[in-house]
């Protein structure tokens, strides 16, 4: 293989498996199906703590981008809704997020990959709340009344988020995970999750075709000049 060529994969295959590691800006705009309140506790391997917190998918907006759905996996931190946002979150993938749970960069991807419908505030607050659970839960079984996180009370008891939670994750170990997930992490704000579909294999095919010409053309171009 020519060196022009190396040069061309080796640009177009970092490309593709990177994700930028610079600073963004994040802003949230509220909630985007309303909330549901929920009582909260971590123990165990996790820095104890426990609060009142508002459970629901957030509106994001990436460097001033369209509006996006995240979710938090930060209890100890906050954020603020409105104004421009904040400017020290940077992207990684899921994998290499410091998460509690050393699975939970694949079981939240399984709980995306379940396609449940998420479309209201219960449902959305019920999403969050499996999404804390797995984040935080180091006793190996998802239970959202015992263990070294726990979820209880507020109007997503009496609502049925909490329920709605449980039995989503009750049904993870039944779901394949087709979810590549990301996170924004903020050294002073809370991190955020959100997922987008893993390409199929015939789209990296052809992406590869792609490339594969594009250093074709390239080798031709440098031969002729020659």
């Amino acid at each position: 293989m020519s060196r022009l060529l190396q040069k061309t994969v080796a640009l177009a295959c970092l490309t593709l498996g990177s994700i930028s590691a610079h600073a963004d800006n994040l802003a949230f705009g509220g909630y985007a199906n309303g909330y549901q309140t929920v009582n909260f506790a971590l123990s165990g391997s996790n820095a104890p703590t426990s609060g009142y917190a508002g459970a629901g998918g957030f509106l994001a907006s990436l460097n001033g981008g369209a509006s996006f759905v995240s979710y938090c996996v930060d209890l100890y931190q906050s954020i603020s809704f409105g104004g421009s946002g904040y400017n020290d979150y940077s992207r990684v993938n899921g994998s290499a997020h410091a998460f509690a749970n050393a699975h939970a960069s694949a079981d939240i991807g399984k709980l995306y990959s379940e396609h449940n419908v998420v479309n209201d505030s219960v449902s959305q607050a019920a999403f969050q709340i499996a999404v804390w659970e797995i984040a935080y839960e180091t006793s190996g079984t998802y239970n959202l009344g015992n263990g070294a996180a726990t979820f209880s009370g507020g109007t997503a008891a009496s609502s049925g988020a909490l329920a709605l939670a449980s039995s989503w994750l009750g049904a993870l170990g039944n779901t394949a995970n087709t979810y590549s997930l990301s996170v924004f992490e903020s050294p002073t704000h809370q991190d955020q999750v959100y997922a987008a579909p893993i390409p199929e294999p015939s789209t990296y095919a052809m992406m590869a075709a792609g490339l594969v010409g594009m250093g074709f053309i390239a080798r031709r171009r440098s031969l002729r000049q020659s």
